[in-house]
């Protein structure tokens, strides 16, 4: 299932991506180019408009009623009835977890140290062993300080939806 936000929704479309999913997001984009991307790549739209679901079929959108990322979220795991459950058990270890880029939604690929040496703080090359690169926008992520706070709070908001 892959997914587009509008404007409005651009930490949703972080935790999307965090989950591995494929998120079309751009801060900066008319309501005509967001509805052509809808049909050309095949999109549910996640959206805050209530003008622009005039315009989509009631299959083809979410609308996002809640101010709070984390409840939106839910919402969308909750409508789309997605199995995140995979990412539970062993969120930590997920194959699909932080697999996409968070800025422009590519697949990062696994990188090696040596390749990267120049591209980041020394101190991060001293203290990490395991780098990502997304082959679009070049970003470079590992698992820093706030990796586990960014699981935590991906983990509670999965796990509330799983024991309801």
């Amino acid at each position: 299932m892959k997914f587009l936000c509008d404007d409005n929704l651009g930490k949703l479309a972080k935790y999307l991506r965090m989950l591995g999913l494929d998120t079309f997001f751009r801060i900066d984009i008319s309501d005509a180019k967001l509805l052509g991307i809808m049909l050309k790549q095949n999109r549910i739209v996640l959206t805050r408009d209530n003008q622009l679901i005039k315009r989509i079929e009631p299959e083809r959108y979410l609308l996002i009623e809640s101010d709070s990322p984390e409840e939106q979220l839910k919402a969308v795991v909750k409508r789309f009835d997605l199995d995140v459950s995979l990412n539970i058990d062993d969120l930590d270890r997920s194959r699909m977890l932080f697999s996409r880029c968070l800025e422009c939604n590519d697949v990062c690929d696994d990188v090696d140290k040596d390749e990267i040496i120049d591209e980041v703080f020394p101190y991060i090359i001293k203290t990490q062993d395991s780098f990502k690169r997304c082959p679009s926008c070049r970003r470079i992520f590992w698992q820093g300080s706030h990796y586990k706070d960014m699981v935590k709070k991906l983990a509670d908001v999965v796990n509330e939806i799983r024991n309801r």
